[in-house]
């Protein structure tokens, strides 16, 4: 009889699931995707998605996902509920004609090729604006000289255009701005502003060029007053960034900062360093100096004459980026990472007059070397508009915005060489931002 009952037992469980258990009702899966056929450059859009299983969107470069907390991230595919409705998309002012999407959800699949189209607004960063910034910078806030310096007025110009930013990065939306003054050395007046990282909060990434620039009688062309492009091209970099990453959600803190006393010996970075609080590490450093004429601006093909008689002629303008600070392991990271954002997400497209190169390499020419020092990864960018130029703008007088523009071939094409400094320097900001097991020299992990 035992026998007899446990059979029927499992015989009528075969028919009412796993022995009383309800079986897992199967659902069709149902994917209804708002109609899109094209997308601006420098702008987020959004997709409407009404599924009601999980689904995963994919992107081909040129595009980064939004998450929920308004979070760039850097991943191919991502993954949402049935709950989520909608994805926002960063278009990146990539030279790509088109961006590819997918969306699947169970079996269901949804493909999509968005035309791209340039921007006629403002974009997220642009260099419209930074040309706008240069053109601000030159015309009103000249002759920033360090303090440190004996041989000029004491730095009022430069503590005056310090504070003067320090407002405007203030009126930015920045958490905490402050123009620094330490007590044990109360002439570096960096410009910094704190944008404080949602989940890391006490590791930072910076973005930073020095706002001094040659006082009189500095070798070797003898000082400048406006130093449009050393660095005045550097802090505006850094000044066109701050605009957005003051606005935005990182998983680090954000610190955009213009340094002092730079042409002293890298004083004002230095001094932030040694600073720094001691639960501080730097996730990175971004650095811009003498970063006016790059890609995709052409040199001319007929010579110039510079405000000082200066006969110009340039063969290229090159640019390159360099990268310090790290293991071997983090730095081929980083290379790579440039390379991905170059070639991959903007894809551009340099020539023999407009080459762009990425190494490895170390060099204590500017305020990067405050940080790699320390053993914090840097970048470094710098594309002063070749050898000639370099030579004939470097601290000297003839280092003018009109000069510089002049040699970009006008206004828009200055323009166009900040663009690509910022949408490249945007890209490598989230890609550190979003990167694990990422530090520099200054980790020791026990090993």
């Amino acid at each position: 009889m035992r026998v007899f009952f446990l059979a029927i037992t499992i015989f009528l469980a075969s028919f009412s699931g796993c022995f009383g258990e309800d079986a897992i009702e199967e659902i069709d899966p149902i994917l209804v995707i708002s109609e899109v056929s094209n997308a601006t450059r420098g702008q987020y859009m959004t997709i409407e998605v009404d599924s009601n299983v999980e689904w995963t969107i994919s992107r081909s470069p040129g595009a980064f996902f939004v998450d929920e907390f308004g979070v760039l991230r850097d991943a191919i595919n991502f993954t949402l509920p049935a709950e989520q409705k909608s994805i926002e998309i960063l278009i990146l002012d990539t030279e790509r004609e088109t961006i590819e999407l997918n969306v699947t959800a169970g079996s269901e699949t949804w493909n999509a090729t968005l035309l791209l189209e340039d921007s006629v607004e403002m974009m997220l960063v642009d260099g419209r604006r930074a040309y706008d910034t240069i053109d601000m910078l030159t015309t009103s806030y000249n002759n920033r000289w360090c303090a440190e310096a004996s041989l000029h007025e004491g730095g009022a110009a430069y503590e005056a255009a310090a504070e003067a930013m320090a407002e405007n990065m203030r009126d930015m939306g920045f958490d905490f701005v402050e123009v620094t003054r330490y007590d044990d050395d109360p002439a570096q007046l960096n410009v910094v502003g704190y944008n404080w990282g949602r989940i890391n909060p006490d590791e930072y990434i910076v973005v930073g060029g020095h706002f001094d620039i040659a006082y009189m009688f500095t070798p070797p062309g003898g000082g400048t007053n406006e130093g449009a492009n050393d660095d005045t091209s550097g802090s505006t970099v850094s000044l066109e960034m701050a605009q957005a990453l003051a606005k935005m959600e990182f998983d680090h803190t954000v610190v955009a900062a213009l340094w002092a006393c730079e042409e002293e010996g890298l004083l004002g970075s230095l001094a932030y360093v040694a600073h720094l609080p001691e639960n501080v590490s730097v996730k990175s450093y971004m650095n811009f100096d003498m970063v006016a004429l790059n890609y995709p601006i052409i040199p001319p093909s007929e010579p110039l004459i510079g405000p000082g008689g200066e006969i110009f002629s340039a063969t290229k303008y090159d640019w390159t980026i360099s990268v310090a600070g790290a293991n071997q392991t983090n730095m081929e990271r980083m290379h790579d990472w440039v390379g991905t954002t170059i070639e991959d997400d903007l894809s551009y497209e340099p020539t023999e007059g407009n080459p762009i190169t990425w190494q490895i390499a170390e060099s204590c020419a500017s305020d990067h070397c405050s940080f790699f020092s320390a053993g914090y990864p840097t970048f470094n960018f710098f594309s002063p508009g070749g050898d000639i130029s370099f030579w004939q703008e470097w601290h000297s007088p003839s280092d003018t915005l009109e000069f510089m523009t002049a040699k970009a071939g006008g206004p828009a094409g200055m323009a166009s060489g900040f663009n690509s400094l910022v949408w490249t320097s945007l890209d490598l900001f989230v890609r550190v931002d979003n990167a694990e097991n990422f530090q520099g020299n200054w980790y020791d992990d026990g090993d």
